[in-house]
């Protein structure tokens, strides 16, 4: 699904999207399975793919307590942050803190939704049991109105990076 959409937008509330992970974050988050860390790497190539349909644009939406909770060690958080704020730089990628405010729809698990390039659309979530691909118009509808919701309460692109940079430098460094 991912190697076939023109936009995604994830939405993430326990760690960082596999998207936007550093290899160090990646390996940690695997327990150090090397090749499942190069496979979740290696699937960025979208972000900066040149061919006819260009890279894909990208909307992470992180719940900010993902910028506290600890994967791997204090450098592996520090670095996953800064490269955090370096993909937030490309023009295809936005990166948007939500704020930790109680409860919203966003809490009952992370959801990707991929647009493909006819405009349709699939989502991919991921529950405890397993991950469910649908297309079903029902399910896709409850995703766009908890999209809606989580970005009324996400910070500005800009403002996401100084929260993301000051996190860096104060909780990691």
């Amino acid at each position: 699904m991912e190697a076939d959409a023109v936009m995604l937008i994830c939405w993430q509330h326990s760690v960082i999207p596999g998207l936007a992970q550093t290899p160090e974050y990646a390996l940690a988050i695997v327990h150090g399975n090397q090749e499942a860390a190069d496979v979740r790497i290696k699937r960025q190539s979208i972000l900066t793919r040149n061919d006819e349909r260009g890279p894909a644009i990208v909307v992470f939406l992180i719940d900010e307590q993902v910028l506290y909770r600890q994967v791997g060690t204090a450098e592996t958080m520090r670095k996953q942050l800064e490269h955090l704020i370096e993909f937030s730089m490309m023009p295809n990628i936005t990166v948007q803190v939500v704020l930790g405010s109680g409860e919203h729809d966003g809490n009952m698990g992370a959801f990707v939704v991929a647009t493909m390039e006819d405009r349709s659309e699939v989502a991919y979530a991921e529950t405890a049991i397993r991950s469910i691909t649908t297309d079903d118009p029902a399910d896709l509808s409850v995703m766009a109105r908890t999209l809606v919701d989580l970005r009324s309460r996400a910070l500005t692109q800009e403002q996401s990076r100084e929260l993301i940079r000051k996190v860096a430098q104060e909780r990691w460094t």
